[in-house]
Parts: structure tokens; sequence; C-alpha cells
């Protein structure tokens, strides 16, 4: 990977982010008519593992690298998209607990209550993803992140873009 694993892994995480509260929410439905036994919940906890496991990987492996650009980044947009990582993470592992009461045998009061409270935290923990990503996202696009890492020499304010040492083109 030549050092490039966090752009790598960052993908996993959000892609479960995402698959997450549409899991959630089908298995809910199926649950409420009665259709489905606590181990079909065994997959939405999968999806939470992994998301959480995802997340963690992402946040050590951007702590990692984040000597290579911060000579570059401003500290503020680093610590800024740090945070959102760190919240990120911790809604992961608040919807992992939640999943893993989900197999386990429940009264039918808590059956109907806890798939919407996961529902509503996968929400919840998708917004968090977004907007890591964003964060990440201005810091390889705003600030140069790749480019610095890459060791390119770029000038303060100046954008990195394929046409820029070239002359428009008719």
């Amino acid at each position: 990977m030549d050092g490039l694993l966090h752009p790598f892994i960052v993908h996993l995480p959000l892609g479960l982010a995402m698959l997450a509260p549409l899991l959630v929410l089908l298995l809910a439905v199926l649950d409420g008519k009665g259709k489905l036994t606590p181990s079909a919940w065994l997959a939405v906890l999968l999806v939470h593992v992994l998301l959480t496991a995802g997340s963690l990987a992402a946040l050590r492996s951007g702590e990692a690298e984040e000597e290579l650009v911060e000579r570059a980044v401003p500290g503020a947009a680093l610590h800024q998209h740090e945070e959102a990582a760190e919240l990120f993470l911790w809604s992961g592992v608040a919807g992992l607990v939640l999943a893993t009461v989900m197999v386990l045998p429940l009264g039918p009061g808590l059956r109907r209550v806890v798939p919407f409270l996961l529902l509503g935290l996968s929400l919840v923990t998708l917004a968090l993803g977004l907007r890591t990503g964003k964060a990440g996202g201005e810091l390889v696009y705003r600030h140069q992140a790749a480019a610095a890492r890459a060791g390119l020499d770029i000038p303060e304010g100046k954008p990195v873009h394929p046409l820029s040492s070239h002359e428009e083109r008719p």
C-alpha cells in the first residue's frame, strides 16, 4: 500500500454506515410482523462489528499518517477531521451495543422499541460518517493533503489540479 492505508480503509465504515439503517429498517419491519427470529439480527450485528472495527482502523491509520501531511495542512482542519472520526467511532460502538441487544431474547415491549432506537442511532452514525468524510475530503481537495503526503512542494493557497500547470485549451 506504500503507506496509503488510511484512504483505502475509510471507505469500509462509510459504506457500512450507509447500509446499516436500510438493513435495520427492513429487519424492524419484518420483526414487527413476527417474521423474524432473534438470530436474523445477527446480520445487523455483523454490519456493526465491521463498521466499528473499520472505524477504529481508519482512525488509527489516520493518526499514523497525520505527521506526513501536518506540515502542509492547517492544524484546525486536521483536528476537525479527527474529532469527527472519533464521534463516528463512538456512535458505531453504541450501535454495536444495541445490535448486540437485538440478538438476545427480549420481551415484546423491548422487541418493538429497541429496533427503532437502533434505526435512529444508525442514522446518526451515518450523518457522523458523512461529516467525517466531508472533513477528510476537504483535507485532500482544499488543503492538498494528498499532494503533501506524496512529498510535493505545494505553494500556500495554490490548488493542485491536473490542468493547473497548463494553459487553458481551446
